[in-house]
């Protein structure tokens, strides 16, 4: 830490460092997330932090305090919403068909206005520290980390990201305290420690040995919680191993690696459906020949380009599928479409949804198919487009889906047992809330369908892939999740991560996978996604004890 004061001092002497401090944390912050390992991950947003405490001090209002610092905090959110989101780029380019000039450009916005909670969270703190005479820097970082941590809960996004997934993804075992806190909650302690660590930097120079010494403090609580989270994790370990309390079931998981599907259709014309299908149950024969103990097949979202309806499986590839599902004498679970004739949409159109399918042995559908519920902005509906149709018009590739009931559990009957089901289609995965009532509703499995094949092989998989498997941890229900071109993998409910698949091959395995016969509404489900509330009341406490000693003062 000495030698890091040491590069930053000749800054501290010029009025450009705050720029440099806010360009260095959307570098740390960008380049600690999943892909990346998580080498900034407890001091990430700390030179941001001083840098706006720097202009909170040199400012005359707190309107110039809060102008400046949210500045600041854009040149970071900006930074840091390039490196982990460029696949925006590859999305407008492969299947958004734009120039590359214009896909740059989408790219650009995407980042100037994406995460803008960062910026208005070290705006907001630099208002109230300004607005308050704070006369200590630790006021202002708590206060920027709180709103920090409450504010990116509500922001706007299609990818509600944060910084505790990063815990999963290096395996650190605090993220084992998820089913107390949940993930948006550990994310926020990571901050207060950044928070920590950003006081400690900056009066390293006027009392290093005590700095030095907060510094050793933060690092100790990080290494406590680790330790606990260990232990904790052990615990749910061992009451899923004992067969009391657990069962076991084998699931095959199939990745067809299918990239772009209009492409394929233009190659395959006519014969483009029974592609898809052959391909898949392919690949499901070769599952079942390798893992004959298969109980249960699971194939992606949207796998088959064709409903899946009562209604039309007499078409000739729906009725070979379910030819195929009596061969194999095992239940299939697939993501596909529902169409439905009697419902139109505002086009006048049928209206359709991207759906699960659970078909039996019995070349019968075993309950009701599962709508998603979340649907994806752009993509599944355009906002206001209800109201105003001609929106669809003006942007033809955004399509127009029924929307879902909600967070569901199937029952499925397998090998004499009924085991409850929970889906989750794609996005709904990042949705904690979606997770939260599957646990409530006693799911002993879920799993998540998903068609990752629009955003490349770099970073996107992987980000997708964690936050999915995140859901397992705070909800203490072992998952398994079945993509298109993946990453697709399982966890149990311990935290225990199985085999991932390769990105952008055809790939099948079976998966066993041992889950709570009585699942239990974890601390997070019931009371923990509130913690919340507990940051609110600190953040106000805080601000009433500093206003109230300046009345006092006075």
């Amino acid at each position: 830490m000495t030698k890091l004061f040491i590069f930053f001092k000749p800054l501290f002497q010029n009025e450009k460092w705050p720029l440099f401090l806010a360009l260095f944390s959307g570098l740390a912050v960008g380049t600690s997330y999943i892909p990346f390992p998580a080498w900034a991950l407890l001091f990430g947003y700390s030179p941001l932090w001083i840098a706006c405490w720097w202009v909170v001090e040199k400012s005359e209002s707190p309107k110039q305090a809060m102008i400046k610092a949210f500045k600041l905090g854009w040149i970071s959110q900006f930074v840091l919403s390039l490196i982990g989101f460029n696949w925006i780029y590859y999305v407008a380019t492969e299947f958004g068909q734009l120039h590359p000039v214009l896909a740059a450009t989408a790219l650009l916005l995407f980042g100037a206005f994406m995460h803008l909670y960062i910026p208005l969270a070290v705006a907001l703190a630099a208002g109230l520290a300004k607005k308050n005479n704070w006369s200590t820097p630790w006021t202002f970082f708590l206060s920027a980390a709180i709103l920090h941590g409450l504010t990116e809960r509500i922001w706007p996004s299609i990818f509600e990201w944060n910084l505790a997934y990063s815990l999963l993804w290096m395996k650190w075992p605090l993220f084992q305290l998820a089913d107390f806190v949940g993930f948006w909650g550990l994310s926020t302690l990571l901050l207060v420690i950044q928070a920590i660590f950003a006081d400690s930097l900056l009066f390293i120079k006027k009392d290093k040995e005590k700095a030095l010494i907060t510094i050793g403090m933060a690092l100790m609580l990080f290494v406590f919680l680790n330790t606990w989270g260990w232990w904790h994790g052990q615990q749910i370990q061992k009451k899923l191993k004992a067969s009391e309390t657990s069962a076991q079931l084998s699931i095959g998981l199939v990745q067809g690696n299918v990239g772009n599907a209009e492409k394929i259709q233009s190659e395959k014309g006519a014969f483009y459906q029974s592609h898809i299908l052959n391909l898949y149950s392919e690949l499901t024969e070769g599952l079942l020949r390798e893992f004959p103990q298969t109980q249960l097949i699971l194939w992606p979202e949207t796998a088959l380009p064709f409903p899946l309806d009562i209604g039309f499986h007499s078409r000739r590839d729906q009725s070979q599928l379910l030819n195929f599902v009596q061969i194999w004498n095992r239940p299939l679970i697939s993501g596909g479409y529902s169409v439905d004739l009697d419902q139109k949409d505002h086009l006048g159109n049928p209206l359709i949804s991207n759906s699960v399918f659970f078909i039996g042995p019995e070349k019968k559908l075993i309950t009701e198919p599962y709508n998603k519920t979340d649907l994806l902005v752009f993509g599944e509906y355009m906002p206001f487009g209800e109201y105003f149709p001609i929106l669809y018009k003006w942007l033809p590739f955004v399509g127009i889906y029924k929307k879902g009931p909600g967070p569901t559990v199937y029952e499925i009957p397998i090998a004499g047992e009924k085991i409850l089901f929970g889906p989750q289609i794609c996005y709904e995965s990042l949705n904690p809330g979606f997770s939260r009532g599957l646990n409530r509703k006693k799911s002993q499995i879920m799993f998540n369908v998903t068609n990752d094949s629009w955003f490349g092989w770099w970073a996107e998989p992987f980000q997708h892939q964690y936050m999915t498997l995140a859901r397992a941890v705070e909800t203490r229900t072992s998952l398994v999740r079945s993509t298109n071109t993946g990453v697709s993998s399982a966890i149990l409910a311990d935290g225990t991560i199985l085999k991932e698949s390769p990105i952008n091959q055809k790939w099948a395995q079976s998966f066993d996978i041992r889950y709570f016969k009585k699942p239990f509404v974890t601390f997070y489900t019931k009371y923990g996604h509130l913690d919340w509330i507990i940051w609110l009341l600190v953040l106000v406490s805080f601000i009433f004890k500093k206003t109230a000693r300046k009345n006092v003062s006075n």
